[in-house]
């Protein structure tokens, strides 16, 4: 009987993960969100990270895709997780450091690396966001409530100047909120703005189907293989 673990462990092969990793370190590498110096290391932090996780990744498959497309996105998902976590140091000056990686740098050429290797992708998220039309400032807000953005004034004036400080009293947020109370929270805040009645958990719904639409343009034809994680990244450098 074929199962879906039978599946996994026929098909894909550990040097098969390694080299799926592999590639997916590069494309990040290539647009220079990972320096070349730490490719290896990245790539064997998360094919750790898979390994540590593996039982629970194929208690999770479903089979609604193909095999490789699913660890794809798993190890897209884990980069995107050391990417956020270790960019400051990499692009960190340490005094010591070797020449050859030191020759170039300078406070403006790390900022210039670090924005170019963002702006496609950034640039592709901001021409999907257009196809939204009337409902684009809206969704660009609860996305950044739901990543727990920095949200300023206009992103909120740009939704509705209706009660405003009320809705940036309720977009207040701390460590502790639940995703249930993240939801209701947004759901006051289209009752107050768009005289519905509605809950957290149709709003819940909305978003969702928002991020699939998002992601569903932006991986069109494999052009990338964006996840929430990588999302997240690229509306947090459109903040910056």
């Amino acid at each position: 009987m074929i199962t879906k673990r039978n599946i996994l462990n026929e098909t894909i092969p550990m040097d098969s993960i390694i080299d799926i990793a592999n590639k997916v370190v590069t494309r990040y590498a290539y647009r220079s969100v990972i320096p070349w110096r730490e490719k290896e290391d990245v790539v064997m932090d998360i094919v750790e990270k898979f390994l540590t996780q593996k039982d629970k990744i194929e208690k999770a498959f479903e089979g609604k895709s193909k095999i490789q497309t699913y660890f794809i996105a798993i190890l897209n998902r884990m980069c995107c997780e050391v990417i956020r976590k270790e960019s400051k140091h990499w692009y960190s000056i340490n005094e010591g450091e070797d020449d050859r990686n030191l020759s170039w740098l300078s406070t403006s050429a790390i900022d210039t690396e670090k924005s170019f290797a963002l702006k496609n992708e950034a640039n592709r998220l901001a021409n999907t966001m257009l196809f939204f039309n009337g409902t684009k400032a809206k969704v660009n807000l609860f996305l950044k409530y739901y990543f727990d953005l920095p949200i300023n004034e206009s992103d909120i004036m740009q939704y509705s100047d209706k009660n405003p400080t009320l809705i940036s009293e309720l977009l207040e947020r701390d460590d502790a909120i639940s995703k249930a109370d993240i939801f209701e929270n947004l759901s006051q805040v289209v009752n107050i703005v768009e005289g519905k009645n509605v809950k957290g958990d149709a709003i819940r719904m909305w978003l969702n189907k928002q991020i699939d639409t998002i992601l569903s343009r932006m991986n069109n034809n494999d052009a990338s293989y964006h996840t929430k994680e990588s999302l997240a990244l690229l509306l947090e450098f459109q903040s910056n």
